[in-house]
């Protein structure tokens, strides 16, 4: 077998509203032997992965799978399986997963979900090679895949404090994005974002921050304010340790001045050696070292959030009791026995290791992990308490005394952070803390949620719900609206449309689109970003409170959506392009990718459907939210069904747009009051405007709003790039417009003889990445319209400069277009200085643009040379083009 492709899909998919891997697998030979063909092939998988047979697949029942591979079923389909169930071995639980075939025999499309993407991607692999190894009754080290894709899951997991907060955000709709590998979490959109780094937030103190650093600062801060804390000295060498011990009187604990995770610190040292060793561990870990009274008692960790006391935990280190006949190491292996312990964050409890630390303490009492340990004999195996060594938790909250919990709450006060943990050494938390038996002995910033989101012992505390709540209180409004628009044609100009009518209105809008990125109107990068990339950016952006996206079929294909749901979802059209292209088979398939953008709209929110298009109609089923629909035909049948089910529909009356719904019809504005029309001439430009309208209205937008909104919108090279941007040369025209494909040619054909009544030059260019019947269609297309075509070649994508041009001249002569009519001119810039060397008076020049900046300027440089200024006048639609210098 072979994996043609394989990719994450990180957002909302053709296939699932969740992340998954996408895999275009060739399965040969397989293709011609089905599981039940191999002798012992379904027999050999369950028995090197026997909860395999849990899987109920399309039985509906657990051995579902297992009876599939008996009646026989494809590789494909198996490596789907294989994949999923590596991943829950792993820890990694998932369950979604399909196998599609595809009009190439032998090639199918396997999808599977995964948590982490590095894992997801190998356990994809992994799979193929497995389902050939047990084909050919080879061995497959199973445990040794589990435990890469362990490792995997370690690397690049969010931690489990992490983790908890993003999901209490998700579970409040709160959209959740990270920003690096690590924890760098944004958590909002635009203006309304917050960003963490695990329990650290965008608000909490440097200042303070450093002070938990800094133990002994620490320590003086809170015994200055009368807070109980072990007597220290801060000491850089052997001998100032010793001096100190001797004056503080042994025991004592030494722990590093800066550091994290209990490394370098050693409790209870009694004696002048284990006080060397001790000093040396926590040299190592920085050269300012503490030596403080050891107190005796139990450890306790308290979680401050915001101000409040919020749990509360009993920590004990890593530990083992002897039985009198097995040695430490023995005894190590019996407790990681323990089905709740686990590697890293798998599980409630962590694997105990024996490390640097724990031949440490063994060797402070002269055993070794073959020692046999007493019976009943408890030995701790760590310095600190912390879960992720092996140690545990009971849960003591409501246990705490009102005047520990007062304690507590005023040290982070003291300190100045909005999340610390606070650790404390007491005989109890039920009654206030005595100097002389108890103590503060740290604070930490970014402290784990681990111990009380799931304590070894006792309740359970979310203690990610009250981090949320500090982040984004309840009584606050944390929406940033999104707009998405999705379509064969128009989306660029829909989404500008809306964008401009916001920006109008006085939002801050963040548009992403094939011309760009654009913040509050201010083009901020250049290029297409319909893709989830572009998303990413302008809900990254903090001054954004409106995000309108254009989104294009590639970047849904390749990477998924750029973000989990939105508010309104704007389904253009849906034409045949693209077809017989990255997966894309038939027209049924491209509604299917087009159709994710409205199935992710929230159930608050509206779906945009354009009535006058079947195929778009048919998918109102997957439209999430309600749907208004816009019509150019104010008598349509769909229309007209919808509002006597108490729907809202946006139509053209004659010349008027009308919102039209339960209560009297709203006139918005004429449509020949909205310059992107033409006056109505441009009639695609009219749908747009509906649309457009549409979505204003389903974000609540005043109906005069609205209309000044779409009154100044003009099809300009500032307002429009390249989107019927008309320039007066006096006796001749010339228009830019993206329009790339069949439909919109077809469009335009509606449009042109209305503007001019000459002769129609275009300057044209296919797509390389169409297939060939694609690009030939293109230009049979264009002799419909055109009576002289100059083909350019600018975007070729892996074809040989010049193929397609060639493709698209077949396409137009194949229809009988004169061959007198048709020219081949490579470079777009010289085929333009071509066709103003044969425009006559009264004809028109359509300019296919591709990347619009240097083509507009060079049309421009020919407005300059060829009309006198004393003759100069642009088109009342392109009256604000500026002339590039």
């Amino acid at each position: 077998m072979k994996i043609l492709e394989q990719r994450a899909l990180r957002g909302p998919n053709r296939y699932s509203r969740y992340p998954t891997i996408f895999m275009l697998l060739d399965i040969e030979e397989y293709e011609e032997q089905p599981s039940d063909t191999i002798p012992g092939f379904p027999e050999r998988l369950i028995q090197l992965i026997p909860s395999l047979y849990n899987h109920q697949c399309s039985v509906g029942e657990p051995g579902g799978f297992q009876q599939r591979l008996q009646r026989g079923t494809w590789a494909g389909h198996i490596v789907e399986h294989i994949a999923l169930e590596a991943q829950c071995l792993a820890g990694m639980e998932v369950g979604f997963g399909k196998t599609f075939d595809t009009d190439t025999k032998g090639i199918y499309k396997v999808v599977y979900r995964y948590r982490v993407e590095s894992a997801g991607l190998r356990a994809g692999q992994a799979a193929v090679a497995l389902v050939e190894s047990v084909a050919c009754n080879r061995p497959f080290e199973i445990e040794t895949l589990i435990a890469e894709l362990k490792e995997l899951r370690e690397n690049d997991m969010l931690g489990p404090s992490t983790h908890s907060i993003v999901e209490e955000a998700k579970r409040r709709r709160i959209p959740a994005q990270r920003l690096n590998a690590d924890s760098h979490i944004q958590l909002g959109y635009g203006i309304k974002q917050r960003h963490i780094q695990a329990t650290l937030t965008d608000q909490t103190s440097a200042l303070g921050v450093e002070i938990a650093d800094e133990k002994f600062r620490t320590k003086l801060l809170l015994r200055q304010a009368g807070i109980p804390a072990p007597e220290g000295v801060l000491v850089s060498s052997l001998s100032e340790i010793k001096q100190a011990a001797e004056r503080i009187g042994y025991p004592v604990a030494i722990k590093p001045e800066v550091g994290n995770h209990g490394r370098g610190i050693t409790a209870q040292v009694c004696n002048v050696k284990e006080l060397e060793t001790a000093f040396m561990s926590a040299w190592t870990v920085c050269e300012s070292v503490i030596v403080e009274q050891s107190l005796t008692g139990f450890d306790f960790r308290v979680l401050v959030i915001n101000g409040k006391l919020v749990a509360a935990a009993l920590r004990e280190p890593a530990h083992v009791v002897g039985d009198g006949t097995s040695s430490i190491g023995q005894l190590i292996e019996m407790t990681n026995a323990d089905p709740r312990r686990g590697i890293g964050h798998e599980r409630v409890l962590t694997t105990i290791t024996v490390d640097t630390m724990t031949l440490r303490l063994l060797s402070l009492k002269g055993f070794t992990v073959d020692t046999v340990l007493p019976e009943n004999e408890k030995l701790y195996l760590k310095s600190t308490a912390n879960l992720s060594t092996g140690g545990t938790a009971r849960d003591v909250t409501d246990e705490v005394h009102q005047d520990v919990r007062l304690m507590c709450e005023r040290i982070a006060r003291l300190i100045g952070m909005d999340c610390i943990g606070i650790d404390i050494v007491a005989p109890s938390l039920q009654q206030p803390l005595k100097s002389e038996s108890a103590g503060v002995v740290e604070v930490n910033a970014a402290p784990g949620f681990r111990m009380h989101l799931d304590p070894t012992e006792g309740k359970a505390r979310n203690v990610a719900r009250p981090f949320v709540e500090m982040l984004f209180p309840s009584t606050v409004n944390f929406d940033v609206p999104i707009i998405a628009v999705t379509g064969t044609n128009g989306k660029t100009t829909t989404s500008k449309l809306i964008a401009h009518a916001l920006k109008y209105s006085g939002k801050n809008v963040g548009l992403a689109g094939t011309t760009g990125i654009e913040i509050d109107g201010v083009t901020i990068t250049a290029g297409d970003y319909s893709g989830p990339e572009g998303a990413r950016v302008v809900l990254r952006e903090p001054t954004v409170d409106h995000a309108v996206l254009e989104v294009a079929r590639g970047g849904i294909i390749r990477r998924g959506l750029g973000f989990e749901d939105c508010h309104i979802g704007i389904l253009l059209n849906v034409d045949e392009d693209h077809i017989g292209t990255d997966g894309v088979e038939d027209l049924d398939d491209l509604a299917l990718v087009k159709s994710t953008v409205i199935e992710v709209v929230r159930p608050s929110g509206f779906s945009i459907l354009n009535a006058d298009d079947a195929v778009v109609v048919g998918l109102k089923d997957r439209a999430g939210g309600a749907v208004i629909y816009f019509s150019l035909d104010s008598e349509n049948v769909t229309v007209t069904q919808h509002l006597t089910e108490g729907g809202t529909a946006v139509v053209l009356e004659g010349d008027d747009v009308i919102i039209r719904s339960n209560g009297p019809p709203v006139r918005v504005l004429s449509i020949l009051d909205a310059p992107i029309t033409l006056r109505g001439i441009v009639t695609f430009n009219t749908a747009n405007v509906l649309a457009a309208v549409a979505a204003l209205h389903g974000l609540g937008m005043a109906v005069n709003t609205i209309r000044n909104g779409m009154s100044t919108f003009h099809p300009s090279a500032t307002q429009n790039p390249g989107r019927m941007n008309i320039i007066d040369f006096v006796t001749f025209k010339v228009i830019l417009d993206y329009g790339h494909n069949v439909p919109a040619i077809n469009a335009l054909g509606t449009a042109l003889p209305k503007i001019s009544n000459g002769r129609k030059i275009v300057i044209a260019h296919g797509t390389g990445n169409r297939t060939d019947d694609n690009i030939r269609e293109f230009g049979a297309a264009l002799a419909s319209v055109y009576d002289h075509i100059i083909l350019a070649d600018i975007d070729p994508r892996n074809r040989v400069l010049g193929e397609t041009p060639e493709l698209v001249k077949s396409g137009a002569l194949e229809t009988g277009f004169s061959e007198m009519e048709i020219e081949i001119i490579i470079d777009p810039l010289k085929a333009i200085d071509r066709a103003f060397s044969i425009v006559q008076p009264g004809d028109l020049i359509m300019v296919q643009v591709d990347e619009v900046a240097p083509m507009l300027k060079h049309v421009m440089q020919h407005f300059k040379n060829n009309v006198p200024r004393s003759e100069v006048k642009l088109s009342s639609q392109s009256e604000s083009l500026k002339i590039p210098k």
